[in-house]
């Protein structure tokens, strides 16, 4: 079997755009991933085509093969737009791989482990800008079967946030978690955006209503900032830093890492988020053997559409492997 051909489709989604990209071979076997990279769609089909250059006459089925060679003959390597590219070339190969074997692809990675895989949403509160509002949104949620739900409730705030936006953050926070009783988990967001100092006082102050998680306090890529906060909070935090993995178990900075299924870099250059599937399903070993919690992220856009629906379909089956 032989790649005769790769092809990108662009396609519109709300903010942002879809990416795709499909993996032809002379068998008449394709495979389908995605490149989703928010706002960096022309940079995506440049790194597409470059990809495409060395694959098409490749064998599709040798995918460590081709995964290290493209990444290790890319003078820089890493960075979210080869990254993104790379990942998506990556997934439709083991479409193909799966196709060819007829096997779903959790049973090339050693068969189910998991029957079903719990979810939480995000853009649930679509259209509140109150409190009360944020309450009554989570209630339809509810309805609709959410048993966890993730927003951002600290507005525009930067690095500092004042007692009047803290106490707004919290009477938001406090309306959705009467809302919804104790039965459901409430998963805030930080964003990455606050100082340690503020970090702890919110993390102090969202104690009262039992969070699943703080997630990114502060900035991902300051695992000396994170532990600080951490030390000062009974709160599970995140980080989403995929080269501090060690650095964050040895520093005891971490009790819940997240892993984003997604092939995107989250906010910094230097940081890749882009895991391989099998380093997905090695890290997560990893944490087992550290006793860390892993929450693997399928991105949901708001009214329940996917943000990202052909990778949120491949990389439910590696959490059914996990």
């Amino acid at each position: 079997m032989k790649v005769t051909d790769i092809k990108i489709f662009t396609v519109d989604c709300f903010r942002t755009n879809w990416v795709f990209v499909k993996v032809y071979t002379d068998e008449g076997i394709d495979g389908v991933g995605e490149a989703t990279l928010e706002y960096k769609e022309k940079s995506l089909w440049g790194a597409v085509e470059h990809i495409k250059e060395y694959l098409v006459g490749q064998n599709p089925l040798d995918i460590e093969k081709h995964w290290h060679a493209i990444y290790r003959d890319a003078y820089w390597r890493g960075g979210p737009v080869l990254m993104s590219a790379l990942s998506a070339v990556e997934m439709a190969l083991w479409d193909i791989l799966g196709k060819h074997l007829n096997v779903p692809v959790y049973q090339l990675l050693g068969g189910k482990v998991n029957d079903k895989v719990r979810i939480y949403v995000n853009g649930w509160f679509a259209g509140a800008k109150e409190p009360e509002e944020f309450g009554a949104k989570a209630k339809e949620a509810v309805k609709r079967g959410v048993t966890a739900m993730k927003w951002d409730p600290f507005g525009k705030n930067y690095l500092n946030i004042s007692n009047a936006e803290l106490d707004k953050a919290l009477r938001n926070v406090a309306a959705v978690r009467e809302a919804v009783g104790n039965e459901v988990d409430l998963l805030i967001e930080g964003h990455g955006r606050f100082n340690v100092p503020t970090g702890i006082k919110i993390a102090k102050e969202l104690e009262q209503f039992k969070p699943m998680f703080f997630e990114e306090p502060v900035p991902p890529d300051n695992l000396n900032a994170l532990k600080m906060v951490r030390d000062k909070s009974l709160q599970l935090q995140f980080l989403q830093v995929k080269d501090s993995i060690l650095a964050g178990i040895t520093k005891k900075c971490l009790t819940l890492w997240q892993q984003i299924i997604s092939n995107r870099i989250f906010r910094t250059p230097v940081v890749l988020w882009n895991l391989r599937r099998l380093q997905r399903k090695q890290s997560a070993d990893i944490f087992h053997l550290h006793r860390i919690i892993l929450q693997a992220r399928l991105l949901m856009r708001q009214h329940s559409n996917l943000q990202q629906p052909v990778q949120t379909s491949k990389f439910s089956k590696l959490c059914t492997a996990m």
